[in-house]
């Protein structure tokens, strides 16, 4: 009887303590199953690791800093150091106070294990001096007047924990220590994570959710039903004709579009093939590709609409429109509109012809001219306008076949510049400079950076003016900067821009409200993917609707 009778206790307490708990089901990843990787230095980490367990020392956002771990920053008058003053009384999951010996740790393991600098930060810094338990200044190993965007991305970990691990690389940090809200990992299975509040976080009286829920979840289309089912308070996903496959299932569903960079088509410009490298190196190859596609008919079959043919021949952002003279602006948007005569020609000069009648054209050499895009599995929109694309290649006597990967494999074709053309998407910054430094400048063309320069296109004077850039606190020099980067990406043809991706943001008011808004009301809450910082601010601003007490 005494067994039944404990297990009984045991039932009551797990529903009590259920019940006077709330938990936010957010989708910040698709997945093919999770490991229990909190390791913040490694690339696969999982999506929730980032923000809700290790906090940055600050985020940003358009006109606004959040300071977190640090409280202000100063620069230096030569643009060489920042001077970090961090915030007291914070302390880490575990109950041992946080301070600046952390941060000083944390910054210089990017100098003394470089391979844990997933983002390069660690090339900007040539000395971190600790000036007293709340200060901590970093030497830069050159000016740079945006360094504290890119501090923004620094992990700062437990000293007193990290200091005794021996081969970080590889270690999966399955017990975290942070200092952000959910530290406390209540639940943990392949396909289903619980994180649950820190004890000791700094501030406990403005976090009213208990618990954040992350799910598995495989693909877009399957994101899309159990969305649509109410399963997910927050997430971001694309839902073709949006307003009749979830707003109109219930009015506690909500959505709204923020724009977003680009989609583009990359050419490998250092292919295995002699003969097929010749022709992508040629800039009337590049701009035949991008004058075969008719831009407001991909947009609509790709993404229902729910996008915006690119408007600059450099693939910047539209938000961006008023960092360029109109003059600028207007100078190579004939190649990224619908001229397949146009293309026809270009294709005709490179001696891309059809020799053997089968209406697709061959290389000079007579051999067969077959390109492949490579597209992620699982990202309906990217593999939906590849296909449209090669339909319209197809118009101009290019064969091209769409080869869809598992997204590991994807990026490796890509580090590894095993590939024919690429689509990708690219960040948003809080000026251009992000997605032209991360797109174009070829530091970060190796095989452990990012894929978005992984095209291997290099330019001297591209790589220049991004250096200047950094150089210039004046606005007017700024833009000016960016005027001319994209005039010589533009001119070059590095990228094809396809449309605008309108990044979609889902939320629910059904069991939460607090979501961010515009000053006319219109909603305005970040995306939760793990690369959006602003993320963790819009949750410290959510509560349940209705008590659970």
């Amino acid at each position: 009887m005494l067994p039944r009778l404990l297990t009984l206790c045991f039932a009551l307490i797990s529903f009590a303590s259920s019940a006077t708990t709330n938990t936010l089901t957010i989708i910040p990843e698709l997945s093919s199953g999770f490991v229990r990787n909190y390791n913040p230095f490694r690339a696969d980490t999982l999506a929730t690791t980032k923000d809700f367990i290790f906090e940055p020392l600050m985020v940003f956002e358009e006109g606004v800093v959040h300071f977190r771990l640090a409280k202000s920053y100063t620069l230096s008058p030569d643009l060489k150091g920042i001077l970090l003053t961090l915030r007291d009384g914070i302390k880490w999951s575990d109950g041992t106070p946080f301070s600046a010996d952390d941060v000083v740790y944390s910054l210089s393991l990017l100098q003394s294990e470089p391979k844990l600098d997933y983002n390069s930060l660690g090339d900007w810094i040539e000395r971190i001096e600790k000036h007293n338990e709340n200060e901590v200044y970093v030497s830069l190993s050159r000016p740079n007047a945006q360094i504290a965007h890119r501090l923004q991305e620094a992990i700062i970990v437990p000293k007193h924990q990290w200091e005794n691990i021996p081969d970080k690389r590889f270690y999966l940090n399955a017990q975290p220590v942070g200092t952000g809200p959910f530290t406390d990992i209540k639940a943990f299975s392949s396909n289903n994570i619980v994180q649950c509040r820190n004890p000791h976080y700094w501030q406990q009286d403005e976090l009213k959710v208990d618990c954040i829920r992350y799910p598995q979840v495989k693909s877009n289309d399957e994101l899309i039903s159990r969305l649509s089912n109410g399963e997910f308070d927050w997430a971001s996903a694309f839902i073709p004709d949006i307003e009749r496959n979830y707003a109109s299932y219930s009015r506690d569903y909500h959505y709204h579009h923020k724009p977003s960079t680009v989609v583009s088509l990359m050419f490998n410009f250092k292919h295995p093939n002699e003969q097929i490298r010749k022709v992508i190196q040629d800039v009337r190859f590049r701009r035949a590709v991008s004058m075969s596609l008719a831009r407001e008919l991909l947009t609509d079959i790709a993404v229902f609409g729910q996008g915006e043919k690119a408007a600059f021949a450099s693939g910047m952002e539209s938000k961006f429109e008023d960092w360029v003279p109109n003059s600028a602006a207007e100078q190579h948007l004939y190649y990224i509109r619908s001229h397949p005569k146009a293309a026809s020609r270009l294709l005709d000069e490179l001696g891309l012809k059809d020799f053997d009648g089968d209406r697709f054209r061959e290389l000079p050499s007579g051999e067969p001219l077959t390109l492949q895009i490579i597209a992620p599995h699982g990202w309906s929109d990217f593999i939906s306008a590849s296909n449209v694309a090669a339909e319209m290649f197809a118009a101009v006597g290019l064969r091209v076949k769409i080869e869809v990967l598992p997204f590991p494999e994807y990026e490796a074709r890509m580090a590894n510049a095993s590939y024919d053309l690429g689509i990708t998407n690219y960040f948003s910054g809080l000026t251009p400079f992000k997605y032209f430094n991360s797109a174009f400048n070829s530091a970060y063309q190796t095989p452990t950076s990012p894929r978005f320069a992984q095209h291997y296109f290099r330019d001297k004077e591209v790589d220049g003016l991004l250096a200047d850039f950094l150089l210039q606190t004046d606005p007017q020099k700024q833009r000016d900067i960016i005027t001319n980067l994209h005039l010589r990406v533009a001119e070059q043809q590095v990228t094809v821009p396809l449309y605008y991706k309108l990044e979609t943001v889902e939320f629910t008011t059904t069991r939460y409200k607090g979501w961010r808004k515009h000053a006319d009301g219109s909603p305005n809450v970040p995306p939760i993917w793990y690369t959006e910082r602003p993320r963790l601010i819009q949750l410290l601003e959510l509560e349940p609707v209705v008590s659970a007490k």
